[in-house]
């Protein structure tokens, strides 16, 4: 029957968010917290929000503390 090759939408995320964490072009951390959050089940918008700004947070203190400037890229 043509429904067995299917995905269900868990299956597709699921995909999407492996082929993301062997994209070496994104950040490594932001593709983790994602990952974090579907593997525990806690997937949310406001939730994935949360934890992008963190990273983001986090990448620019790095950034600082290596010597860059605010708002470099």
């Amino acid at each position: 029957m043509a429904t067995e090759n299917i995905k269900t939408a868990s299956e597709v995320i699921a995909d999407f968010l492996d082929t993301q964490a062997k994209d070496e072009s994104l950040d490594a951390d932001t593709v983790a917290s994602i990952n974090t959050l579907w593997e525990e089940d806690d997937l949310s918008k406001v939730k994935l929000l949360r934890k992008l700004e963190e990273a983001r947070k986090a990448a620019i203190t790095a950034d600082l503390a290596s010597g860059g400037e605010p708002g470099d890229d």
